[in-house]
């Protein structure tokens, strides 16, 4: 199956995901497993995943994109062999392997990193883009945060526009608020985001899935550790 074919399924989906959400602010989606398991979406969400530098670095298994593609069979099989999982219901996520990141400018700071095993990346990157277009619609026109086609320079290019005169006079904004929420990931509430999750998703098995990747711990030290609340998973890769 070519790419092709792949990423014109899955945007002509996409499209009429994003079209049906937007139209109607309280529709709640039932049918969407069958999405997340077709062919095509996995297909894609592996040519996406395979062209991102973290396929390079191995989760909690030790498995890598030459890993996979090393093998006999190669990704053909792998795909196969998860889409059988899911299907069946014997999928479970895997802990993630914690990694501590420097933050810039905070010198003996760390941000802690989830990396979950490439099987994990794989499935949520076919749950991303299911859920991303019916979410999208939700969101305001002023949200940039982890959304696709806009950045903080879109951000900070809307600041400078709105904070310009214009011919009517000065702006009506004199300043700018910069503010963090601490520990976000780490802070998350399970109940409450299943809970927002389920006003759009209805979805028994797509819901599982999510809630499993919250719950999935995190190994850290050769210990797998399981917080009650935040979010293990937050090293999915963008296409």
């Amino acid at each position: 199956m070519s790419g092709a074919v792949n990423t014109t399924f899955v945007l002509d989906m996409q499209r009429k995901l994003y079209r049906w959400s937007s139209s109607d602010s309280d529709k709640v989606f039932a049918d969407l497993f069958n999405l997340v398991c077709d062919r095509r979406t996995l297909t894609e969400a592996w040519q996406r995943l395979a062209r991102n530098r973290g396929s390079r670095t191995p989760g909690t298994d030790g498995v890598t994109r030459r890993t996979v593609e090393q093998r006999p069979g190669g990704a053909e099989d792998f795909l196969a062999e998860i889409r059988e999982n899911l299907r069946t219901g014997s999928y479970t996520p895997q802990p993630v392997r914690q990694r501590l990141i420097p933050k810039p400018g905070r010198p003996g700071k760390f941000r802690p990193l989830g990396i979950p095993t490439l099987t994990d990346r794989l499935v949520q990157m076919a749950l991303k883009l299911i859920l991303e277009p019916i979410f999208e619609a939700d969101f305001y026109p002023t949200s940039y945060g982890f959304r696709k086609g806009r950045s903080t320079h879109d951000a900070l290019a809307k600041i400078q526009k709105s904070l310009h005169p214009t011919k009517r006079g000065p702006s009506v904004y004199a300043h700018v608020i910069e503010g963090d929420i601490k520990g976000c990931f780490d802070a998350i509430d399970h109940h409450v985001m299943m809970e927002r999750v389920r006003r759009r998703i209805s979805d028994r098995k797509v819901l599982r899935l999510i809630l499993g990747f919250l719950k999935a711990g995190v190994m850290i030290e050769g210990t797998v550790r399981h917080p009650v609340t935040g979010s293990p998973h937050v090293a999915v890769q963008r296409p």
